[in-house]
């Protein structure tokens, strides 16, 4: 296995900790399948005089919940059936 340069080293060292750290909350989102996500985002700003290293986690939990329903117009006239 090659070495990896020191700031991929440093991103992949903070995904595992974001990872651990989130995980159980992340499980504890999960739909009624068991499915739950956690999504990373790593960033390297190089435009400084030592990389900058941004690693984020996002957990979330879509819910979709939906209600459909005739209203009658108050103002209009029913008519006979």
């Amino acid at each position: 296995m090659t070495q990896q340069p020191a700031e991929c080293q440093a991103a992949i060292d903070a995904v595992k900790e974001l990872l651990n750290t989130h995980f159980k909350e992340a499980e504890d989102s999960a739909d009624e399948d068991g499915k739950f996500s956690l999504v990373f985002r790593v960033t390297f700003d190089r435009s400084h005089a030592t990389t900058k290293l941004k690693v984020t986690c996002r957990v979330s939990k879509i819910t979709t919940d939906e209600i459909e329903t005739s209203v009658d117009d108050p103002n209009q006239a029913k008519l006979p059936l």
